[in-house]
């Protein structure tokens, strides 16, 4: 296997892997906020959309089986592919500025109060770099390892707190009317719109592979579904809906009633892990394929010999630890970038392009398309 090639059981769990963590812990209170006590539904009613979309990416992937989505989207959409590929490419760096915003503030809120974020970001986005740097195929093997541990941690929580649920508290269903689920699914769109990262990766499935990818996807996409709907549930049978909308990170209290007294009493511990080790995962996929889209949008200059992968992924990263400080003030104003431009802008770009773009290359009759200029290593 060439350096970057990856299997479909390895794109399958690169899309869970870079995704999961949003509706796992990032953005729960804001579905909570936004649902009440339907929250937990938002998941399940959006599924079948989930579903077209990656059934598209599929199929576009059969159309255009060596262009990553950067690539093809001129070829559907002409000139004005430009454009929205550049969208598509601000969209991967926005996830990593997301994902950086949300676990320094939780580590400093929970963990570390008196370590300054700059030096917590700092760090982690070092770490990022290292992971980007590898390539693809190192960061698809470091998932297989990562994922199974984190879902294996997520179950012992969950069972441990079992006893202080109250599963009653998820019902009656609609109680306040449509609403509240109706806008808690729309948030929720954005949540299953990053599943579109996909439409970068699976370029490097081995030609053998690419007609399996659906079925690969499959199991994960049941997964991400699984661990959005479980936490929102699992809080609000714990919490209640009211008490858990006001908190800043709802599920972390679950590992806050955990204790083994023979073996640990402080098992947040383990919550440090688990978030950790999500967000370097998803954070070091969506920064190597936003530089490897930002190399691809700009194929035609000579972007990739004047500034090399190898300073641009640092340059990138010291960029977005910048912005995150900077940029990015306060709560309230991180509060407004996430539910007014990131989650509206990611299912406009995950669930709804897709779709459209395998309706257009139809309409258009565009058949399989020659091996798109690919920049392998960047």
């Amino acid at each position: 296997m060439k350096r970057w090639e990856i299997s479909a059981f390895q794109a399958g769990w690169l899309t869970a892997g870079a995704v999961v963590l949003t509706g796992h812990a990032l953005a729960v209170t804001h579905f909570m906020q936004a649902g009440g006590r339907d929250a937990w539904i938002s998941g399940l009613i959006n599924m079948p959309l989930l579903f077209l979309a990656a059934w598209s990416l599929y199929r576009l992937r059969l159309i255009f089986p060596r262009d990553t989505i950067v690539q093809y989207l001129p070829k559907v959409l002409g000139v004005v592919g430009y454009p929205v590929a550049a969208i598509y490419v601000t969209f991967l760096f926005g996830a990593v500025l997301f994902t950086l915003r949300m676990t320094t503030d939780w580590m400093v809120d929970s963990i570390l109060p008196e370590t300054p974020a700059l030096v917590i970001s700092g760090l982690y986005m070092a770490a990022v770099v290292y992971a980007a740097l590898s390539g693809l195929d190192v960061l698809a093997r470091i998932n297989q390892f990562t994922l199974p541990l984190l879902a294996l941690l997520g179950m012992t929580v969950s069972v441990s707190t079992m006893q202080a649920k109250d599963y009653r508290l998820l019902f009656p269903l609609l109680e306040k009317g449509p609403w509240p689920l109706l806008s808690a699914s729309v948030l929720a769109l954005g949540f299953f719109g990053e599943t579109s990262i996909m439409g970068m990766y699976d370029a490097y499935v081995l030609p053998e592979d690419r007609k399996k990818l659906f079925r690969a996807y499959i199991f994960p996409l049941l997964f991400i579904v699984t661990t959005f709907t479980g936490p929102l549930a699992g809080s609000i049978a714990t919490l209640g809906h009211r008490v858990a909308a006001d908190m800043p990170y709802p599920t972390f209290q679950h590992w806050l009633m955990v204790s083994y007294a023979r073996f640990f009493e402080r098992t947040d511990l383990l919550a440090v892990h688990q978030w950790l080790a999500g967000a370097y995962v998803r954070s070091g996929i969506f920064l190597l394929m936003a530089v490897h889209g930002l190399y691809q949008l700009f194929s035609r200059t000579t972007l990739q010999k004047r500034l090399p992968a190898k300073w641009l992924i640092p340059g990138a990263a010291a960029a977005l630890v910048a912005l995150s400080e900077k940029a990015i003030p306060s709560q309230p104003v991180f509060d407004t970038f996430v539910l007014s431009i990131y989650l509206p802008t990611t299912a406009c770009l995950g669930i709804l392009l897709p779709p459209l773009l395998l309706a257009i290359a139809w309409i258009r009759g565009l058949t399989r398309t020659k091996r798109g200029a690919q920049t392998h290593g960047a």
